[in-house]
This record gives structure tokens, sequence and C-alpha cells, in this order.
């Protein structure tokens, strides 16, 4: 055996020695000291290296030429499960290799690490007028709590720009195109736009209730076209379970518009030639052919009030003979309602006056002249 090993390292000319334990000194060919390649257990025949020689001293006799030389690189040991994860236990955590990825290698469960694996992420302000700026929020945010921290070096100009900012030029394009449509306008506006500027209008939606479309579609129907005050009468005699509910809302969109539009505020009086005169009752014929007698132009009316459907609250199974069953699902409705000011209605009354002034009267015979002629009889 002590001959097959001498004839080995004869051979090959590398000692037997290279599969000693970590940390020792390996001699190669030459007289050469270099650290040895990391191998925990190896049980190898000695047979068997002999074997595996001459393929090994016929790659070190005969090199292939390079017109290059490579540099020698040092093997260096990285013992974490950070690195290698990815080699050993790959079914068992399949996700290693991700980690890897990201982290670069580097062993996280050191705080170290982490913190400046977390400094690495946070956006570099270099070469920027507003580095002192930030330095100076940052340092202050440090003296109180995290979160005032987290909030002190995200209030910066350059950190906020891409949310309320995020394409310039777009916006820039915009500002053109209005400018350009309010010089070639040369202050004339729409007729929705006077509307909007001398009409006031509220819209406000209900929470999810706990009702069907067909039981509140009823009552969305019954409050529509009545003034703000008839509308919670009828809500507040009405036997539906849902009326309270609607009478609710009806109430937070009158406090609504009367705090953020102003709406519902005006006097009945006008100044008339210097005098306060009260406004005089104007008779109007609403949508539905009913007249309507008007003393303040500012009281409120539900103009639009609608139903929408949405999502299930709950499943429950309906059980039924011979082995069936159903799905019952719960549903959840929705109730909106449009609020605007007497004057849209007097404007209406008006505007449908004046489109019946101008219809020309119906002739039984117009004198017009006869088209599409055939030259056989069409009867």
């Amino acid at each position: 055996m002590h001959a097959l090993r001498r004839d080995a390292e004869r051979v090959c000319g590398i000692s037997t020695q290279l599969f000693s334990p970590p940390g020792w000194k390996v001699k190669l060919a030459g007289s050469q000291y270099a650290t040895p390649i990391a191998v925990m257990s190896l049980n190898l025949p000695t047979r068997r290296l002999v074997s595996s020689a001459p393929s090994t001293l016929q790659s070190i006799a005969r090199p292939i030429p390079r017109s290059f030389v490579l540099p020698i690189r040092t093997a260096t040991q990285v013992r974490n499960k950070w690195s290698f994860g990815g080699l050993f236990g790959s079914r068992r955590n399949k996700a290693s290799s991700n980690d890897d990825l990201l982290t670069g290698g580097e062993n996280l469960d050191d705080p170290k690490v982490r913190q400046r694996f977390a400094q690495q992420q946070q956006p570099q302000l270099s070469s920027s007028i507003f580095e002192e700026e930030v330095e100076d929020t940052v340092s202050e945010g440090k003296k109180g709590s995290k979160a005032d921290m987290g909030q002190a070096s995200l209030k910066t100009p350059e950190t906020t720009a891409w949310r309320l900012d995020p394409d310039p030029r777009s916006r820039l394009r915009w500002e053109r195109k209005k400018i350009i449509q309010m010089v070639r306008r040369n202050g004339r506006v729409s007729r929705a736009e006077r509307i909007a500027q001398t009409e006031k209008e509220l819209a406000h939606k209900s929470p999810f209730l706990e009702t069907s479309v067909k039981k509140l579609v009823h009552l969305a129907r019954q409050i529509q076209g009545k003034t703000l005050e008839d509308a919670v009468l009828q809500m507040s005699y009405s036997k539906k379970k849902m009326a309270a509910e609607v009478k609710y809302q009806l109430e937070e969109a009158r406090d609504l518009a009367v705090v953020t539009r102003g709406m519902g505020m005006g006097s009945s009086k006008v100044k008339t030639k210097g005098v306060d005169a009260e406004t005089r009752p104007v008779k109007i014929q609403t949508k539905d052919g009913k007249s309507l007698t008007v003393e303040d132009p500012t009281r409120l009316y539900v103009a639009q009030a609608w139903v929408g459907r949405g999502p299930w609250r709950s499943k429950g199974i309906d059980y039924k003979g011979r082995g069936r069953f159903g799905i019952i699902l719960s549903p959840s409705t929705s109730i909106s309602v449009v609020l605007k000011e007497e004057k849209t209605r007097i404007r209406e009354h008006s505007e449908k006056l004046a489109k019946q002034a101008r219809r020309k009267p119906w002739v039984h015979l117009p004198d017009r002249p006869v088209t599409a002629q055939r030259p056989y009889y069409s009867w």
C-alpha cells in the first residue's frame, strides 16, 4: 500500500496530504503552498486516486495554448446559510436561491449587515441643491420618534415629486392646451359652464345598506322630485325598514350642502331700487306635470335619486328536499341623491316655455316641393 502511494506521488506530482482536514498547508508540485479547497469529509481509496492519475497527468503535461495569462485568484471560504442555501437542501428550501440573489450572499443575521443593507436601499441625493435641507430634516427626525423620522425623510421636494408631479411633460402639454383654448374662446363660456357657475348642487352617496335593490328603489322613487322637507317628512312616516336610514342620509346631505356649498342659505328678500322687498312667488310646472309655487329660490329639493348594487354580504345554504340545496346571498345596496336649489327648476321651466314659444304653427298641408316622384302609381 505504501508503494502504491509513493508511485502515485511520483506520477501525479501531488502529495496525498491534499485531502487533509481544512486549514492545513498542502504541498503541491514545485514546493508551493496554497490554501486547500474546503472538503469537509472525503473517503477516497488510494487505488481510485491512482486510476485517475493518468488523466490528471495528461492535462498537466499538455496544457492548452492560450494567447493570454489568466490571473491567479485566491480561494475564499464563505460559510453561512445565505451563500450555500442554493447548493444544499434545494428540495427543502427552494426560495433560498432567490434570497441569495437579493442579499448578494451576505449574512443578514448580523445587525450591522442589515443596517448597511437598509441604508443602501434609501434614495441618494448626490450633487443636489436640497442635500443640506435633507440632512437637516433627517437629523431632526432622528431626534424624535421613528414614525416622525420616516415622515420627515420623505417630505422633500425630490421624494414627493414622483407622487405630486409624476409626468411633468404631460402636465405642461395639458396646461398649454388649456391656455390655447382660453385664448381662442376669448372669454366665452359654454352653457354647461355658465350653469355650473350660477347654480349649486351636491351629490351624496350612502354606504352600502343591508337591503336589496328591489326594496330600496321604491324609496328612491318616492323622494325624487320632492323638496327636502317633504322627502324627510315622507321617510319619517314610512313603514319601510330602510326609511329611517334614507332619512338619515337626506339629513346628512343637507348638512353637507349647507356647510360645503353654501346652499339653502339665501334670504327671501331682494333689493329692488334700494328697498327691500319680498320676492314674488313663482308658479312653475315640474317634469312630471305637477304645478308648484316657489317662494324661496334657494330652497333645496331632491333632483335625482337612484340606487346601486353592492357586494354580497354573506352566503348561506338553503336546504331543500331529496338532498338538494341552494345558496342564499345577502345583498347590499347604496342610495345616491343629488340636491339642487329651486333656481334650477325655475330656469328649466322658463327654458321650456321659451322652447314652446319658438315653435312654428303646425300646418296640415305644408307648401313644400314634391319629392321622390315615380312614373307609376304608388297605390
